[in-house]
């Protein structure tokens, strides 16, 4: 009788665990902070004559983070 080989198989890769990626976890978490930052000093900024767009610029990146950071653990979960 012959192995079939079921022991040296690799597992495929849609499979594998995701490793630490600096840039994939930490990277939405630094978004929100800057985000929610340039959105409060936005608008306090306002009262003296500051531009209205920071503040939907600033609440962008800061909902972008919190999705992507909810993507990456979807993806995560998955082993994508």
């Amino acid at each position: 009788m012959t192995d079939d080989g079921a022991g040296n198989r690799r597992v495929p890769k849609r499979f594998q665990k995701l490793k630490f990626n600096p840039l994939r976890d930490v990277l939405p978490i630094v978004a929100v902070i800057v985000g929610v930052f340039l959105a409060v000093r936005a608008v306090a900024g306002l009262a003296g004559g500051g531009d209205p767009l920071l503040i939907y610029v600033g609440s962008g990146l800061a909902v972008l983070g919190v999705a992507v950071f909810f993507i990456n653990r979807w993806q995560r979960r998955r082993g994508l």
